[in-house]
């Protein structure tokens, strides 16, 4: 009878355990904020574990005062003593730290030991607190915060029950608590990426590949305003188009456009990126005052080179492929690629990127080079 008494109650005490267990993984994944992580933690915790006082401390580093920190059963002088002085002697929390797993202060040293050392002195006689044990919170192997329990009973917590399953509640919390100051920490950096891409003095745009999705900054919207005022998106759409051709998107492409009565030279400049697996195009925008005679290279440049050869040199620094110029000058693509190697060899370049640099370079002084 006494041995089914005793199985009855520890099927209890494990379903208890387990339906709390079950509560803290459903509350904590729900949880948004360490904050929410913490106020879970006091709410459920002494369902789990019993104990005359407990708590819970996150922070950035072990040495520094927690970030944030709450507990119950304790008076507010306690825990402005033990941050003043308790947590530089701690002896539960250092071999916490080094361990990486829970530790109770019987561990560690003798009763009479444990009565005369400063942490219990000068902190722990405050509530007269003769047994401690701690768990840390860890994520990717590094400690953020503690669960902390205690009582003036030395015969406490100290199971194998209480140590597993401290153990697992502070993996489980500290995965949480690391992974929302890791969420929050991307979520910061990504805002002062699009405040410093906002403030930028260059035009920019933005498109993610995959959805189509495009954002522009403040210097994009106001050249487009300048182009088209009503509809600047639509305008931008039709420049990405005038700048696909059947080899693909021109890393280089330039126009000509009128702004209030004067003829401009529209640049646009595309990019291709990958941040972190995420396919984006880095399209800038430049609006000039066009150097020279449209349609022609620079008399520097096209002196060196016959009237076809300078017609295809000019459309491939607009950007335009083989097949495109061909289509243009009536060519066959054969023919373009032979005057391309011509205008290469009388200029001294090798390749597209080249030609473009010697043009601006000599066309237009103010242009950044390709």
């Amino acid at each position: 009878m006494q041995n089914r008494t005793t199985r009855d109650a520890a099927e209890a005490a494990g379903r208890t355990i387990a339906s709390g267990l079950s509560s803290l993984c459903d509350a904590i994944a729900a949880a948004k904020s360490q904050q929410e992580i913490q106020d879970v933690c006091m709410a459920l915790l002494p369902d789990m574990i019993e104990a005359s006082a407990y708590g819970i401390y996150i922070f950035d580093n072990p040495g520094s005062p927690a970030l944030l920190s709450s507990a119950a059963g304790v008076s507010d002088r306690f825990l402005k003593v033990y941050e003043a002085v308790g947590r530089s002697v701690d002896p539960v929390l250092d071999a916490v730290l080094s361990d990486r797993r829970p530790v109770r202060s019987g561990d560690l040293m003798s009763e009479e030991q444990w009565s005369s050392s400063p942490f219990f002195t000068d902190v722990l006689a405050l509530h007269d607190m003769r047994v401690v044990l701690e768990a840390p919170l860890l994520y990717r192997g590094e400690v953020v915060g503690t669960l902390n329990f205690s009582d003036r009973d030395q015969d406490v917590l100290g199971s194998p029950l209480d140590y597993a399953l401290l153990g697992t509640i502070g993996n489980l919390v500290g995965l949480a608590v690391g992974s929302i100051a890791e969420r929050e920490g991307l979520l910061s950096e990504r805002d002062q990426l699009l405040e410093a891409f906002e403030l930028s003095a260059q035009a920019m745009v933005l498109s993610d590949t995959g959805t189509g999705r495009r954002r522009m900054n403040g210097m994009a919207v106001q050249i487009l305003g300048e182009l088209e005022p009503d509809k600047p998106e639509v305008f931008f759409e039709e420049l990405m188009a005038a700048a696909r051709t059947r080899d693909g998107l021109c890393q280089l492409y330039r126009c000509e456009v009128a702004v209030a009565g004067e003829l401009r030279q529209l640049t646009l400049r595309n990019f291709p990126a990958t941040p972190k697996g995420k396919e984006v195009l880095v399209s800038i925008l430049q609006l000039t005052r066009p150097h020279g005679s449209p349609g022609q290279l620079p008399v520097q440049l096209s002196r060196l080179l016959s009237r076809r050869e300078a017609e295809v040199a000019q459309k491939a620094v607009l950007g335009l492929g083989d097949e495109e110029i061909a289509r243009r000058l009536f060519l066959s693509p054969y023919t373009v690629k032979q005057h391309l190697k011509a205008v290469y060899r009388k200029l001294g370049v090798r390749s597209r990127v080249e030609l473009t640099r010697a043009v601006l370079t000599v066309g237009d002084p103010g242009l950044p080079q390709a």
